[in-house]
């Protein structure tokens, strides 16, 4: 009966220990996690808007302000507004993860809220075949789509690049999905 007590005494005091350790932990490093954070949105963001043009994150936009975490959006990894030089809303980002060819494909998406027209796009990160499903993080192929209205997006098929044309359609079609379930224009 000794040995019982004891023994539940020990794991009393370990898990406080640990407890008291990862309470600890999270407090000092959530800080940290969260500049880490901010930083990387502004290196996306500037990947597509520079930022000594005047271009900005809106450091006012609350998480989630867009509904995307939800589960019927799980391609969309965040969404972003940017602002220009006098403040006012540019464009708002779409950072898309879908699965390709041999990885997950990473792209933000510069969607013009007031045209609803893709305004910029680049893949940030991929792992598709070069030369064959890469052409399509190709400058002459990311011309294609600028301009292009959220309702229709068209992207040529590349010969033997099948599964990446069809995870770049699912792409669009979850930002046209979000975008209209979720009244993200400006009217």
């Amino acid at each position: 009966m000794k040995k019982t007590l004891y023994f539940a005494a020990f794991l009393t005091v370990t898990a406080m220990l640990v407890t008291a350790i990862a309470y600890l932990g999270y407090h000092y490093t959530q800080p940290i996690i969260e500049a880490n954070t901010i930083a990387k949105i502004n290196e996306n963001i500037a990947l597509l808007y520079n930022p000594d043009e005047g271009y900005t994150r809106n450091a006012d936009q609350a998480d989630n302000s867009y509904k995307e975490n939800n589960s019927n959006y799980k391609e969309i990894s965040s969404i972003y507004e940017v602002l220009d030089g006098d403040g006012e809303l540019h464009v708002i980002i779409y950072d898309m993860a879908v699965q390709g060819r041999n990885d997950i494909i990473h792209a933000l998406v510069a969607v013009d809220p007031y045209t609803s027209t893709i305004a910029a796009v680049t893949y940030y990160d991929h792992a598709e075949t070069p030369n064959i499903g890469e052409k399509y993080t190709r400058q002459e192929a990311i011309d294609t789509l600028i301009g292009q209205s959220l309702d229709d997006v068209q992207i040529d098929m590349y010969a033997g690049a099948t599964t990446t044309w069809t995870s770049l359609n699912v792409m669009f079609d979850k930002i046209k999905e979000h975008y209209n379930a979720e009244g993200v224009a400006v009217q």
